[in-house]
């Protein structure tokens, strides 16, 4: 199942192509654009050249220490950094060796929570084809909201304080 899983993604990610669409300044929204394209860029060389799950692992080890570092010089929030490290994570487990399947249901119920957390759906009885398909359809799916969380992070702060400011005048604060 995990060579197909990689495959599988390889192929979504080939064809998602998220560009960094960097609509002004700030160092949160380039960070952030960044990380997305070093980790489908990692999926993209992947199909194209062909590579071990080893590898692999080595280039998702690299785009986590860049979120690590970004998250540590304030360049990205705690949301985005949560957000975007889940999809680490849940790609580590889906392609490190698991030799006797003793890591299956720390693996199945990451799987199960990213599933319902994003697309709504239960997962699929047993792996296969439909269940590789619909945990690298989760995560394009949540790639592409962290897409517009950054787009549209100027717009979510101002509404934000709108709402604060509204909750401000509302008769149960007084």
């Amino acid at each position: 199942m995990k060579k197909m899983g990689i495959g599988l993604l390889a192929v979504l990610f080939l064809g998602l192509g998220l560009a960094a669409a960097e609509d002004g300044p700030g160092a949160p929204k380039k960070a952030g654009y960044d990380l997305i394209d070093m980790y489908i860029r990692g999926f993209q060389a992947m199909a194209a050249q062909g590579t071990t799950a080893e590898a692999f692992e080595s280039r998702l080890r690299s785009v986590a220490v860049a979120a690590n570092d970004a998250k540590e010089a304030t360049a990205i929030d705690q949301v985005f950094y949560s957000r975007f490290t889940r999809i680490l994570a849940l790609t580590k487990l889906i392609i490190a060796p698991d030799p006797g399947n003793l890591l299956r249901p720390v693996i199945d119920r990451e799987i199960a929570d990213l599933l319902l957390d994003v697309t709504g759906e239960a997962v699929s009885a047993g792996p296969g084809p439909v269940a590789v398909g619909r945990v690298a359809n989760a995560i394009a799916e949540e790639l592409v909201n962290l897409q517009i969380y950054l787009d549209t992070l100027e717009k979510r702060q101002a509404l934000r304080k709108k709402l604060d400011e509204g909750m401000a005048g509302s008769p149960d604060k007084k």
